[in-house]
């Protein structure tokens, strides 16, 4: 059983580690891998490299943060008896002068359970490095008279994009969820966790709402 166990971390570690490397292609801000191999966690994050020292460190004091924090609460559940470990990945959603997003994806697997549970933050930076607020997007929507960032436009779109895979006892959301990014297009990805409108086999939930912003309306 142990043996299956550490074959099992080991194959979700590789399909991770795929993934980061994956979305790893960079444009316009170099991004390179950094390797955290800490007792309970592993991993790979990304550290973006730019000419400005002030975005340059806005943007990976937000990454870090998540990463040390996660890093931490595992070391925590490990100090009091239990058998956790934790896997770190990323995806770089967009990389232009205008938008960086990513998203970094924190995996927890307590000993001998089926499956590990997953969270992905959804992170998306301004050409200044700071850090952008939903608020910010359904602001610059209402702004812009076109109101497409809304719960019955949400409601639509889930079920026009998943409707086939949403649990059959779901009902409409009447909040959008905590995470998202936005593309380099400008438009809004919305991210539903594993388990919170689907079941753990479809994966992280990404729904895209086209299209309330430009890169010329955005001054965050």
């Amino acid at each position: 059983m142990q043996k299956s166990w550490k074959i099992l971390m080991s194959l979700f570690m590789v399909m991770l580690l795929s993934m980061s490397v994956t979305f790893a292609q960079s444009s316009y801000y170099e991004v390179q891998e950094k390797t955290l191999d800490s007792e309970f966690v592993e991993g790979k994050y990304p550290v973006v490299n730019a000419d400005n020292i002030l975005v340059k460190s806005r943007i990976n004091r937000q990454i870090t943060k998540i990463i040390n924090d996660f890093n931490q609460n595992v070391q925590q559940e490990n100090d009091i008896g239990r058998d956790l470990t934790g896997f770190i990945g990323y995806e770089i959603k967009a990389n232009s002068d205008k938008i960086f997003s990513v998203i970094i994806n924190c995996s927890t697997m307590y000993k001998g359970a089926a499956h590990p549970n997953t969270y992905a933050y959804g992170l998306s930076f301004d050409e200044q490095g700071n850090l952008i607020q939903f608020s910010q997007v359904i602001n610059i929507d209402k702004q812009s008279g076109k109101n497409i960032y809304t719960i019955d436009n949400l409601n639509k779109e889930i079920k026009a994009q998943v409707g086939q895979h949403l649990f059959d006892f779901h009902k409409d959301v009447t909040a959008f969820p905590q995470e998202f990014y936005l593309d380099e297009n400008m438009d809004l990805h919305v991210l539903f966790q594993r388990y919170e409108i689907t079941p753990y086999a479809v994966g992280l939930v990404d729904v895209i709402l086209k299209k309330a912003l430009s890169q010329q309306m955005v001054n965050f």
